[in-house]
């Protein structure tokens, strides 16, 4: 099944949608894939980001939404003009990239961050499962914050446990997230090293009910349905 597909039917994302992708660890990619699984389903699509993604990250995404163009990059429109723009043109499906990383693969947000769209109705929070049982000064954007999150130092290990602590917390993933919007969590670019690690770490997101999606990397081309 194609990713885009795995995420449509895995987490139940039926018409009208506005999906908001925060975290790290390929928030673009999800976002095209997507995009391109609700056009090919004959849906009506949009996609843009309240936040900055260099330009060719939009390539192949018409009419995306942004307020303007500045060293290479697309400077993102507000998450109430999002609300509007959902509104107005009432597409079947919008994506919205609402959170930065820095290409790290996890991260915790800044005090005004992340800037999500009031009428989000689904919020998937992005991590990359090599992140996982690393030190997380080695592999997250805003570690001081990551850590504070898990209870940790910015040496140690962002274990499992940490891990789903931080994507479960308001402190940490779930921040922002309107009340009425669902939540769920994909784990990516899991390798046959890391494959172990997701499992056990989607099991202990499953545990708090939170909706869990693995996507292989290339090396183990395949995905799972949620949990």
């Amino acid at each position: 099944m194609a990713l885009g597909d795995l995420l449509i039917d895995g987490l139940g994302i039926t018409p009208p949608s506005l999906v908001s992708l925060v975290g790290g660890g390929g928030k673009t990619t999800l976002m095209h894939a997507l995009f391109d699984a609700g056009t090919a389903r004959g849906w009506r699509c949009g996609a843009g980001t309240t936040t900055k993604v260099y330009a060719h990250q939009a390539d192949g995404l018409p009419g995306f939404l942004h307020s303007a163009t500045a060293d290479e990059k697309l400077i993102g429109v507000s998450p109430e003009f999002v609300d509007e723009w959902f509104d107005h043109e009432q597409p079947d499906l919008l994506v919205i990239e609402a959170d930065g990383s820095r290409g790290r693969r996890v991260k915790a947000p800044s005090t005004d961050e992340p800037p999500i769209p009031g009428r989000s109705t689904l919020v998937i929070a992005v991590i990359g499962a090599d992140s996982i049982d690393r030190v997380i000064e080695d592999v997250a954007h805003r570690p001081m914050r990551v850590a504070a999150v898990c209870g940790c130092g910015p040496y140690g290990r962002l274990t499992p446990e940490r891990a789903a602590l931080l994507l479960a917390s308001e402190r940490g993933s779930r921040k922002n997230v309107p009340v009425t919007a669902r939540f769920a969590v994909a784990i990516t670019r899991i390798g046959p090293r890391q494959r172990v690690l997701a499992i056990e770490l989607s099991g202990l997101l499953a545990a708090q009910a939170i909706p869990t999606v693995l996507l292989y990397s290339l090396d183990e081309p395949r995905g799972e349905p949620i949990n």
